[in-house]
């Protein structure tokens, strides 16, 4: 029926919880759910590290890298909905463009 796992998984995920199925309403569910739950005790003694919220859940897993934060967050919850945020950052990433010698645009993420 299906043709991968992830496929399926993502199919059960949406059937479960319909309201998550646009990544903006991921977003800002995850957002309400670490400001209200995290970031206070987060941001006074883990700032740096990156935790992905489970928004299906509200549970937060928190990691000195995102990669490591997605690995526990999967790990724990494969049909888990993820929003990744840098504690006590604007945003987890920044991003921005830089010319390049043949006159084009290059994204830079840092």
């Amino acid at each position: 029926m299906f043709p991968n796992r992830a496929q399926e998984e993502a199919t059960v995920v949406a059937a479960m919880n319909p309201h998550l199925t646009n990544p903006k309403q991921v977003a800002e569910a995850g957002e309400r759910i670490y400001a209200e739950r995290y970031k206070d005790q987060f941001e006074r003694d883990q700032s740096g590290k990156f935790a992905v919220v489970d928004v299906t859940t509200g549970k937060a897993y928190l990691a000195d890298s995102a990669i490591d934060a997605f690995r526990q967050a999967a790990a724990d919850a494969s049909l888990g909905a993820f929003h990744l945020i840098k504690v006590g950052s604007p945003g987890a990433f920044r991003v921005g463009y830089s010319g390049s010698s043949n006159g084009t645009l290059d994204w830079v993420f840092r």
